[in-house]
């Protein structure tokens, strides 16, 4: 294991940070209800069913839904690395020769809350844009863990993720404390 990149020092303990060596893709959480596809030769993501031609073939008949999911756009920025980011109307990235536009984020529809279009829509949107941050934690190695003398926990993604962490370990610790001093 390498280095810790920071040490927290609480309540006599200390909690040390990691970035995560062995993180997961979100791809591989399986989540059904949001989920990115993208067909590129440096960068790909797929899922039985949905094809990003076929999905971008039925936009062209200016649908923003494909089956029971809600469609954005997603360009990728390639170069040393991946980027992406959900079309908002306006070309996302500066440089046309390492941005591609390949793929989307799907989004479930919600049957079972009676909402109006706009905000059903607006909920999707806030859910995909969710995801690509999480992707682009993903593919730019944001990703933590922790170790303390009580307990470890890795797969915290972002620096919400990292502040989740932390709060976590120190419950953790907190726990431990009270448990102690009950035996005591």
């Amino acid at each position: 294991m390498n280095k810790p990149i920071e040490v927290i020092k609480y309540r006599g303990h200390e909690i040390e940070i990691f970035y995560d060596e062995s993180y997961e893709s979100p791809d591989d959480w399986g989540d059904d209800e949001v989920f990115l596809v993208y067909d590129h030769r440096d960068f790909r993501v797929k899922r039985k069913g949905f094809d990003p031609e076929t999905i971008f073939n039925h936009l062209l008949g200016k649908h923003n839904k494909f089956e029971d999911h809600w469609v954005f756009p997603v360009y990728a920025y390639i170069h040393s690395g991946v980027s992406l980011s959900l079309y908002k109307g306006s070309y996302p990235f500066t440089c046309p020769w390492d941005t591609s536009f390949r793929g989307f984020v799907l989004v479930k529809c919600d049957t079972e809350i009676e909402k109006s279009y706009n905000e059903e829509l607006e909920t999707a949107r806030s859910r995909a844009e969710g995801l690509i941050k999480t992707w682009n934690e993903y593919l730019s190695g944001e990703v933590y863990g922790y170790n303390s003398e009580v307990g470890s926990c890795w797969n915290f993604y972002g620096e919400e993720g990292k502040k989740q962490m932390i709060t976590e370990a120190k419950l953790e610790i907190d726990q431990y404390i009270n448990k102690q001093n009950q035996e005591v």
